[in-house]
This record gives structure tokens, C-alpha cells and sequence, in this order.
């Protein structure tokens, strides 16, 4: 059986390894800033903080009554800086409510595609990690 939390801190470390350790390669490929801080209304607010030809890591900020598109995360790391209470869309109509705590650490197993929804009363803050 995977211990999940383990799993998830280790691929952390090694992504933050990745980034911090130079390289040409990575220079070449790596970009800050590439999103607006301006969402359209009703919608998350995201900053890609840094990416190359193998990862993106990308900055989340979800108020309050925001939604994000229904798309595949299937192997996204998220670290939640600020947690609260989501609610996920599937294609097929059904919804689920999910609760994540302030410094929780997960690697989404969903595989099939879904929107994301901030159904709580706090803005929702995650680090998302993203293998290209």
C-alpha cells in the first residue's frame, strides 16, 4: 500500500529540487509571470510561477463562488497554502464536495475530467504542480 502524504512530499522535494538546481536547459525554457492577474469574473485567478519542457508549477487563487473549467487533472500535485471546501462537476452531471485543510499535500488519482467550484466562505489558495 503507497502512504499518499509520503508520496506526494517526495514529489514535491524532487520538483523543488528540479527548479532549484540550474541548468541551461531549464533557463532557456523557464518563463514567470506568463498569466494576467486579471481573471474574467467568476473565475480562478492563476500565475504561472515557473515552467519548462517537463513541469509547470502554477499559483491558484479561488475566491468564493469561482470556477475553474471542467479539464483532466489526473497526476497534478497541489500543495493547499490556504485550504477550504470545493465542490467537483463531472461531465455526467454529478458533483462531489471535497474539504482540504492548510498545508495539505495531494496527487489527484481522478481520472476522469472535472470542473472545480469554491462552494465555502474563504479563498482558496493552492500551488499547483504539473508534469508536462
Amino acid at each position: 500500500m503507497i502512504n499518499v502524504p509520503r508520496t506526494a512530499l517526495y514529489c514535491v522535494s524532487a520538483v523543488a529540487l528540479t527548479l532549484a538546481v540550474p541548468s541551461t536547459a531549464f533557463a532557456q525554457g523557464m518563463t514567470t509571470d506568463k498569466m494576467s492577474a486579471v481573471a474574467p469574473a467568476g473565475q480562478a485567478m492563476t500565475k504561472t510561477l515557473a515552467e519548462n519542457d517537463k513541469v509547470q508549477v502554477i499559483d491558484n487563487v479561488v475566491p468564493p463562488g469561482t470556477m475553474s473549467p471542467i479539464t483532466s487533472r489526473l497526476g497534478l500535485i497541489a500543495y493547499y497554502v490556504r485550504g477550504g471546501t470545493s465542490e467537483r462537476g463531472y461531465a455526467d452531471g454529478t458533483k462531489e464536495v471535497v474539504e482540504r485543510k492548510t498545508g495539505e499535500t495531494f496527487i489527484v488519482t481522478e481520472k476522469r475530467p472535472y470542473s472545480l467550484k469554491n462552494v465555502g466562505t474563504t479563498t482558496i489558495h493552492v500551488i499547483t504542480v504539473r508534469l508536462k
